[in-house]
């Protein structure tokens, strides 16, 4: 199951990087469905890592160290689609403060990226302890971001 797991993150991966090269969007609705996908796929992952670091699942960490490489890759992926003009209307949940506030949400991204390589870094290393307090930085950011530039 973990290679099989192994095999589908590492197709997904490359599929995402292919995407990502070509993330230009014609239309604000396809940058909304753009970042709503990585949104889906960051969400899942971190899910995955929350259970354990809540103790709600057990460790493994190869397991836990693939989810978080997969997140350091969505990390990278969906900041285009939110600064795409006119994708704060329509399905989406994404606040015109983003427009508004572009250096702050720009900051919080790169904060996002970094903290999600740091924990892919930290994951490697097997110390739960040290992995939690990783987690925590990155769930703060993320709360930081919705709280700031979701409706």
């Amino acid at each position: 199951m973990k290679k099989l797991s192994l095999i589908l993150t590492g197709i997904l991966t490359a599929l995402i990087l292919i995407g990502s090269a070509y993330a230009k969007f014609a239309k604000p609705s396809e940058a909304i469905q753009y970042r709503k996908a990585v949104m889906v796929l960051i969400q899942q992952h971190f899910k995955e890592m929350g259970a354990v670091v809540k103790g709600k699942s057990d460790y493994d960490k190869e397991t836990f160290s693939a989810n978080a490489d997969v997140l350091k890759m969505l990390a990278t992926l969906p900041w285009e689609a939110f600064t795409t003009s006119g994708s704060d209307k329509g399905k989406t949940s994404m606040s015109s403060s983003v427009f508004k506030k572009k250096a702050q949400f720009l900051e919080l991204t790169e904060n996002f990226e970094t903290a999600t390589a740091e924990l892919a870094a930290t994951a490697q290393g097997g110390d739960l302890k040290a992995i939690r307090g990783q987690f925590g930085k990155v769930a703060q950011i993320c709360g930081s971001c919705h709280k700031n530039f979701q409706k």
